[in-house]
């Protein structure tokens, strides 16, 4: 990983060379923070040299805690519930925003803002730059309590030299009467995902295979992120979770679907899929899907985090013609979100808290982070970098995909009860616990899906500001 990280520094490094840093004030309070942030590769990152950049810029030192998103709500919820004061800067999941924000959890930036930026230094403008839907997420009663840092919306990331192999689409064409491509729609992705499941002994672009061979990975395990590909499905077949009901433009509360139509699709539809799968266990999650690609042992990881090119691109087969790329997730409606800060309720020291935050966003700081493989989350960066890195590279089809995907989402964010309700914390883990329950076949999906219906109303009702109803 040391080894990755340098020669990502160095293959990025003319990007930066010029950029400004950002003009702090004089940060009166040089107490420690403490920050959270999710754990994986980009992390590292941050913590060899983002957290001690800041220092160097404020005499602030950093500590950097990594916590997995199995983990991180709870974690985090305990030591602001009991008033800990153990983080001053926090990282959620954005789903969570509203909720921590309606809970008083995190500060409005804004208040943090007037109070620390006393020359408002283009705050006004500083959110115009980020994915508008984003913002929408992450806001609350019209107040912003987080900034993304790293968006993980979704893509379909493929083998690139599969797809173009003349073998291949030849024999594609002659079973599906339709050109191979990455697939755009779901009934598409079964079509390609069984073509590319092969047996060992078969012939893939002419070479016998030495092991099996799978059209997808499926993040199938016993981990939050099956919902997200479930999610992926059931918005691209035109159904929800629950939906949120307006009046004047006011929430006035949630409903549940008129029928759980839309919802049986979407398990039937991922039960058959799962057969053109590689093998997954209970831990099966992102880092084993994204090692199933470039371990050589799939076609596509279909609902893929953008932000996993870097994993998902390596190249760990004999086949040195290896190749990858990334389009939309079939369906046209990829989960959608991003890791973001807050500066927590009970922080020890709020104004570096929001100094950090602000330096982690900026404009130079998402340029670095993207250094160690982060996925931008504001718009100029995304430009910018896919403008200048190198063309058809994993990280300029993942630039690509992401910010139209992002820039889709824009305006239909509010049409979404998974990313309106206060009680997102507690319904979360649920759509991820009966879709791996289902999936594992483990419960029936007829009855999984009436007992969920049943929990995610009683949650909502339970723990968020708003009434869910029946219909």
């Amino acid at each position: 990983m040391k080894q990755y990280l340098l020669l990502m520094v160095l293959a990025f490094n003319c990007l930066f060379v010029n950029a400004k840093d950002i003009d702090f004030p004089t940060i009166k309070n040089k107490q420690g923070i403490t920050v959270v942030v999710e754990k994986g590769h980009w992390t590292e990152y941050v913590n060899q040299y983002l957290a001690p950049e800041f220092t160097r810029l404020t005499q602030v030192p950093v500590k950097i805690i990594e916590l997995e998103l199995a983990h991180m709500q709870d974690v985090q919820t305990q030591s602001m519930v009991n008033a800990k004061s153990q983080y001053d800067v926090v990282t959620l999941e954005a789903g969570w925003a509203k909720e921590w924000a309606s809970k008083g959890y995190t500060i409005p930036l804004n208040s943090l803002a007037k109070k620390y930026d006393k020359k408002k230094q283009r705050w006004k403008n500083f959110l115009k730059y980020f994915f508008p839907s984003l913002i929408e997420i992450l806001s609350y009663k019209g107040l912003l309590y987080s900034v993304p840092y790293n968006t993980y919306v979704m893509g379909n990331h493929y083998r690139y030299d599969l797809f173009n192999d003349v073998n291949e689409q030849a024999n594609f064409q002659a079973q599906y009467h339709y050109k191979l491509a990455p697939p755009k729609t779901l009934d598409q992705l079964t079509d390609v995902a069984k073509f590319f499941t092969r047996k060992k002994g078969q012939l893939l672009k002419g070479q016998v295979l030495n092991k099996n061979f799978y059209g997808v990975a499926l993040m199938s395990g016993n981990k939050p992120h099956i919902n997200d590909e479930w999610s992926a499905i059931l918005w691209a077949k035109g159904g929800y979770w629950f939906k949120p009901n307006y009046v004047n433009k006011h929430l006035l509360n949630f409903s549940i679907p008129n029928n759980d139509e839309f919802l049986k699709q979407t398990a039937l539809y991922y039960l058959n899929l799962k057969q053109y799968a590689f093998p997954a266990n209970e831990s099966f999650a992102y880092i084993e899907s994204a090692e199933a690609l470039s371990n050589g042992d799939v076609a596509m990881w279909p609902f893929a985090y953008n932000n996993l090119w870097v994993k998902s691109s390596l190249l760990k087969s004999n086949d040195p013609k290896q190749r990858f790329a990334i389009s939309a997730t079939p369906g046209g409606k990829p989960y959608h979100g991003a890791y973001a800060f807050s500066v927590a309720y009970d922080s020890k020291n709020p104004e570096a808290a929001f100094w950090f935050l602000r330096f982690m966003t900026s404009k130079q700081g998402q340029f670095k982070y993207a250094n160690g493989g982060g996925n931008p989350t504001r718009k100029d960066v995304s430009l910018e970098l896919t403008q200048k890195i190198k063309l058809f590279s994993p990280q300029h089809y993942a630039l690509k995909a992401s910010f139209k995907a992002n820039m889709a989402w824009s305006g239909d964010i509010k049409n979404h009860g998974h990313y309106m309700s206060t009680a997102m914390g507690t319904i979360y883990p649920l759509l991820s616990q009966y879709a791996y329950l289902i999936a594992s076949k483990e419960l029936k999906y007829d009855v999984g899906i009436n007992k969920l219906m049943f929990e995610m109303m009683k949650a909502q009702n339970e723990n968020g500001e708003k009434a869910m109803v029946m219909h």
